[in-house]
């Protein structure tokens, strides 16, 4: 049997790619650990997202996203409206809202071609025709426009507010200043969460930028949280889950931050 068959039986095919607003989007298929295959996302030679392709395809096979279902932790918070900017393959959309009926989700997503990528290969189809199948359309939103822009014009108030915007490996400037930070600030309930994905890459001054981003969240926010969520299976760098809140929480796998 050739491989190029052997691949199409096993649902693997070739090497896509696409072009979007960042550079070249190469979808490609992997193995994982327990020998499933894991779809790709990879932009400008960084992996951006992930799916797998059996009956988990709504499950992230990224541990930094399934990080954020710490905030379900914040029991007092009942979380129901959330925010997340930046979609790239929809994988931690899918499992939001499969896993927890109820929540309403806004996402916005600058590239329309990733959201495009996102419907023909890791799901979002999928997921939005079970939404619609459950009476759930409308708990889904994709909003296809900047992040800071959208922001700065919203007037709706969120429980959770997710920020998972890159360039490459860096994170977008405006949602690490204290101008962005502001602004999601005001857009929170009260009690409400503010959630960022931090890379820290193997380089010497990768501490010094998650210290930072921490002391720059510490002069808006009364408590922040710091939780280690690196992949030993698909990272190529350490990920690091900041929450930001004014109400203290309960949230397990929080690493100490001295003064």
């Amino acid at each position: 049997m050739t491989l190029g068959l052997w691949d199409k039986l096993r649902g693997r095919g070739g090497r896509e790619v696409f072009p979007t607003m960042f550079g070249e989007a190469a979808v490609y298929a992997m193995a994982a650990a327990d020998g499933s295959l894991v779809r790709m996302l990879n932009v400008g030679g960084v992996l951006q997202s992930a799916t797998y392709l059996d009956e988990r395809w709504a499950v992230c096979p990224f541990a930094y996203l399934r990080s954020f279902n710490h905030m379900f932790e914040a029991a007092e918070l009942a979380v129901r409206r959330v925010l997340m900017i930046g979609g790239a393959g929809f994988a931690y959309p899918k499992q939001l809202l499969t896993e927890h009926p109820g929540v309403k989700l806004d996402v916005v997503e600058i590239d329309p071609a990733m959201v495009a990528i996102a419907r023909s290969h890791f799901f979002l189809d999928r997921l939005e025709a079970q939404l619609a199948a459950e009476g759930r359309a409308d708990d889904l939103c994709i909003f296809t426009e900047d992040g800071a822009a959208f922001l700065m014009r919203s007037r709706e108030a969120y429980d959770v507010i997710i920020i998972d915007a890159f360039v490459g490996r860096d994170a977008v400037p405006f949602f690490v200043s204290d101008e962005g930070i502001a602004a999601a600030k005001a857009r929170l309930t009260p009690g409400g969460l503010l959630m960022a994905n931090c890379v820290a890459e193997f380089t010497g001054d990768a501490m010094y930028r998650l210290f930072s981003q921490v002391e720059r969240l510490r002069d808006h926010f009364a408590e922040v949280y710091v939780i280690d969520a690196s992949d030993e299976e698909f990272g190529g760098a350490d990920n690091y889950l900041l929450i930001a809140t004014d109400t203290p929480y309960p949230f397990t796998g929080v690493i100490p931050y001295g003064d």
